[in-house]
């Protein structure tokens, strides 16, 4: 017998470059999916409409975003911790959320998971920075999890059943705890996962959770879940609605190929026995996975095989190397809703993945529900479930335990956390972790800032009720610094109050003008003189990030004021003007202008931060194209002569990230 062994090892890799988090706070309105609205829902039940949501106007603060990565792909070493035994090979990068980037069958010689083969930053996460492949443990928030390129807690419990590979973390928007735990028993391949969400407050919270599997892509892949109708997500409004699963009046959406255009479907069957789903091929093998009864949503997404949802795939791999499939399963029924925390209490649920292989003949019946019930057989035959209730009773036990040897170091806002509110967070959880003094852990320890803090721009928030309240305290009984208004005036402006923050940031300009504290004021004005006075002042400091000169260049090109741009930009250093974001400024000029040489040569690059659901890099190629054509007739070309152009000239595949065939340019 091979005992089954963890152990700490690194993959070289292609790695693009990464960048830090911005130190610019970002508010809900400066979401970029802000202005999407969610019409009501069509068909579906009391639960499935709870909890709702509209997404991305939901607040990231206290996170910060990751917007500054390239695309360099240049060697790289991922670091790894392993759990491996004679049939099954795990890995998971906790500096990268505790993501499962490798789940590999020995016996079948298979990676059960998409093991994506470079590291490549795209724009799809509610902090931005997020990559594909493996398995996402995707809460506490909607979105894909703010631990996306976060290092988080790490470590090794022993137990008499072998050992067990514990990751974890304090969300600081939900206030509470996540973990998880992986367990791979003796000369087994069947991964077992244990999570468990405890909420240590008085009060009930909203929490999210979906954990998000790629699996490859393979031609006639079928995906199997019991159902008697879907959910689907509806581009581009945002909605749900319910179908029929298969629906006949389209084609049967089981099989990932034969969406044309980018889809999410909810599989629904409320009162099955036993939830399930499984990505299989078309010779009837591939990944399956069921759970205990808290996780009752399963989904799959796929990207389309239209051009830009291709376009999607490669652009988060490398060209033929990344076509995926997500198949998920999470605690509510839909993405759209979130579950309670009840106070002062834990959810646990566990999961069980392994390679699953059903007569193809049965799994590609054209009859759906027969081929999802011998698909069911078939894992309950693999996974039964007598099994899964012993495995699950074991890792609730160990899941209170406290690890044997810590691996990693995640977040200081955890132990930041349990001082202010001198509160354990979770029994089994240790969060102190070495790190430079701040003026939050100055806040919670002895409620004065020191004079190094009131020397330097804090580079981290928090905006939540109790440390606004220990800022109050603080303020009566230090008396208001500039720190302490700049502080309060980011949590009011958050919470929505523009004329309080208003006044919090004058005061703290008047006794320090920082340049965030401009920023700041720039942020609640309605002069947009005035606004533009205050940024140019925050750059002019000297002390400001780069990141400030590209939210400038944003902003004076949403309001149209292209000469004060033209002056800004001539002073930028070279490093500014080489920024993606003002970058892409420049070419909005450049288009509006009528200046075509100019955008024709700023489009000829690959773009890193392209935004999921946004189309701004083919509309200026549109506008190139419109403009050579105007050039060519001395007129203004009519939509069919434009139609015939595109034809001829159609958006080069770098700047198609379109993901619904309506939405490509005709």
């Amino acid at each position: 017998m091979t005992k089954t062994k963890i152990t700490t090892t690194s993959r070289g890799l292609p790695m693009s470059n990464l960048g830090g988090p911005s130190t610019l706070p970002r508010f809900r309105w400066q979401q970029p999916t802000i202005d999407k609205n969610t019409p009501p829902n069509r068909g579906l039940t009391d639960e499935e409409n709870a909890h709702g949501f509209n997404w991305g106007k939901d607040s990231i603060l206290p996170y910060r975003v990751y917007d500054d990565y390239d695309r360099s792909q240049e060697p790289g070493e991922m670091q790894l911790v392993t759990l491996e035994n004679s049939r099954l090979r795990v890995a998971v990068a906790p500096q990268y959320g505790g993501r499962l980037m490798e789940l590999h069958d020995k016996q079948l010689g298979r990676d059960l998971v998409f093991t994506n083969p470079v590291f490549q930053p795209a724009n799809l996460a509610a902090l931005n920075a997020w990559f594909s492949g493996g398995i996402e443990w995707n809460g506490l928030i909607p979105g894909h999890t703010p631990f996306t390129t976060a290092q988080v807690f790490a470590g090794i419990i022993e137990t008499d059943r072998g050992p067990v590979l514990r990751i974890y973390e304090f969300d600081r928007i939900v206030e509470a705890t996540w973990q998880i735990d992986l367990f791979l028993n003796d000369d087994d391949d069947r991964l077992y996962v244990h999570g468990r969400i405890v909420n240590n407050t008085d009060a009930t919270k909203l929490a999210y959770w979906w954990t998000n599997v790629a699996a490859p892509m393979s031609k006639g892949m079928r995906v199997l879940a019991p159902a008697d109708y879907s959910i689907e997500h509806v581009l581009p409004n945002n909605e749900l609605a319910r179908f029929p699963f298969p629906d006949p009046e389209r084609f049967d959406g089981s099989y990932p190929d034969k969406w044309r255009d980018s889809t999410s479907v909810f599989f629904r069957k409320p009162d099955a026995n036993r939830l399930f789903i499984a990505g299989l091929d078309a010779d009837g093998v591939g990944l399956a996975q069921t759970a205990t009864s808290a996780l009752q949503g399963r989904k799959f997404f796929y990207f389309g095989t239209g051009a830009g949802g291709q376009q999607w795939m490669d652009y988060l791999a490398r060209p033929g190397e990344g076509d995926y499939i997500e198949i998920q399963s999470g605690i509510a029924p839909t993405q759209n809703q979130r579950f309670e925390l009840a106070p002062n209490s834990e959810v646990h649920w566990t999961e069980v993945y392994g390679a699953l292989s059903v007569d193809p003949a049965k799994v590609h019946d054209a009859d759906y529900h027969k081929a999802s019930r011998a698909t069911g057989a078939a894992i309950d035959a693999r996974f039964p479930a007598a099994e899964l209730a012993d495995v699950d009773a074991f890792l609730t036990a160990v899941s209170r335990r406290p690890v044997t040897k810590r691996l990693t170091d995640g977040s200081p806002w955890g132990a930041r956390q349990e001082k202010l509110t001198g509160k354990p967070l979770a029994p089994g959880l240790d969060f102190a972790v070495p790190h430079p003094t701040d003026c939050w852990d100055e806040l919670a320890t002895t409620g004065r800032f020191s004079e190094a803090s009131l020397k330097r721009v804090p580079a981290d928030f928090a905006v939540s009720p109790i440390w606004v309240a220990a800022l109050d305290k603080s303020r009566d009984k230090q008396g208001e610094t500039w720190l302490h208004a700049l502080l309060l005036g980011i949590a009011t402006l958050d919470n929505g109050d523009r004329d309080a923050a208003r006044a919090l940031f004058e005061r703290s300009i008047a006794q320090k003008p920082t340049w965030l504290g401009r920023r700041q004021r720039a942020l609640v004005t309605s002069d947009p003189d005035a606004a533009d006075r205050d940024y140019l002042a925050a750059w002019a400091s000297g002390d400001a990030p780069p990141a400030l000169a590209a939210e400038i260049v944003s902003l004076l090109v949403k309001h149209g004021r292209l000469e004060r741009l033209r002056a800004f930009a001539s002073g930028l250093p070279a490093s500014a003007l080489t920024d993606e974001r003002v970058h892409l400024g420049r070419a909005m000029v450049a288009a509006s202008e009528g200046d075509l040489d100019l955008l024709e040569r700023l489009l000829d690059r690959h773009f890193a931060t392209v935004r999921e659901g946004e189309n701004l890099l083919d509309e200026l190629w549109v506008a190139l194209q419109r403009g050579r054509l105007q050039q060519a007739l001395k007129r203004a070309p009519s939509p069919a002569e434009l139609a015939e152009r595109l034809k001829q000239h159609p958006v080069p595949a770098h700047l198609n990230f379109r993901m619904r065939a309506v939405d490509e340019v005709k």
